[in-house]
């Protein structure tokens, strides 16, 4: 690590050799970020490239923040384009920096809008949502925090909404939730005439960190493929 002001740090991603600028306050590499992404490279790294249109090997990111899962998801070679969404408009010129940085720009696309505002279709959609309710407790003073961490302008209702507009016919999904709110995520998931796939579930001695991997169309009353990972860090 290392420390480029008072507020800002340059860490090192050594899976995939990349940098990433990370703003001192509330917005750190969190291990969601780096459990997702080993997920989504896993199971995207040996698909082979569909010839079912230009934007069926796009990937979509819901809520980039800084960029750290786009950055490490930059190597799967099926993935043509990654798009970068992330509302915050301060949090988004970190994320511009660090595609930079990393001379990215032919591969990640950022964009500061809103996700109700996005347009198209995309093959693959990935998203670590800010997953804790408004009325869950006190909310940090700090914007940029309570809007990464909290339904403040995006509710996990909305995300799935967003994710079923968004991905293209049997296009595959990938969220990242607590399993607090795991009920609330098959709820919407099912309500939006999705398919889960398969869940993996992350053990930790003080909570569960549950990676949901499913797709629009296909048969909902099919068998979901469940796996759980004993994790030794503490959560």
């Amino acid at each position: 690590m290392k420390k480029i002001t008072n507020d800002f740090y340059i860490e090192k991603l050594e899976s995939v050799d990349k940098k990433i600028i990370v703003k001192d306050e509330g917005l750190k590499i969190t291990e969601d970020a780096l459990l997702l992404s080993n997920f989504v490279k896993k199971k995207l790294a040996s698909c082979k490239k569909e010839n079912t249109g230009k934007r069926s090997n796009i990937l979509l990111e819901i809520g980039s923040g800084q960029g750290t899962i786009s950055l490490l998801l930059s190597e799967i070679k099926t993935i043509e384009k990654i798009c970068a969404v992330e509302i915050q408009e301060s949090i988004f010129k970190h994320l511009n920096e660090n595609i930079k940085i990393n001379q990215l720009e032919d591969k990640i696309i950022g964009i500061n809008e809103d996700i109700k505002d996005i347009q198209g279709e995309y093959g693959y959609i990935v998203s670590n949502p800010p997953y804790r309710k408004v009325s869950s407790g006190r909310l940090p003073e700090n914007e940029s925090e309570r809007i990464s961490k909290y339904e403040v302008t995006l509710t996990l209702e909305e995300l799935f909404m967003q994710i079923r507009r968004l991905l293209k016919n049997y296009g595959e999904f990938f969220v990242i939730v607590p399993d607090e709110r795991l009920n609330d995520s098959f709820l919407y998931i099912y309500k939006n005439n999705m398919n889960i796939l398969e869940l993996e579930i992350n053990k930790y001695r003080k909570r569960n960190l549950v990676i949901i991997h499913g797709k629009k169309g296909g048969n909902q009353n099919s068998g979901i493929n469940i796996e759980t990972v004993q994790q030794h860090s503490e959560k």
